[in-house]
């Protein structure tokens, strides 16, 4: 998703640097559908990665409650599935914040136009 989200703003950058599309209504509606769709793919990633936490904080108060060994195995495992959801989460919230800035520049681009018409 990644990738995805780093092409995207590719390939916005390189339309507003080199100013070489003839219509940026169009690569506006486009640029703002692939931000819906990553708004999507980051609130699925929420979830999962609250969810993660939810159960990794159940996990360590159980062994905490029954003092089992055990069980703070499961959290140690929880753990490590947690941290690079985290991580990712924050490339893709980081990710769709530069997008709405370039969504941003590509409307500057579209009221400029519109004037001049």
């Amino acid at each position: 998703m990644v990738k995805y989200l780093k092409r995207q703003e590719e390939l916005v950058e390189e339309a507003l640097s080199k100013d070489n599309c003839s219509d940026w209504e169009s690569l506006r509606n486009y640029h703002k559908s692939q931000i819906e769709f990553l708004q999507h793919e980051r609130l699925v990633h929420l979830l999962v990665t609250l969810s993660f936490g939810f159960f990794f904080l159940i996990s360590v108060l159980a062994a905490a409650v029954s003092e089992k060994f055990e069980i703070l195995l499961v959290s140690l495992l929880l753990l490590v599935l947690l941290i690079p959801y985290i991580a990712h989460y924050y490339k893709l919230e980081n990710g769709v914040q530069r997008l709405y800035e370039l969504y941003n520049k590509i409307d500057e681009k579209c009221v400029r136009k519109n004037k001049t018409a």
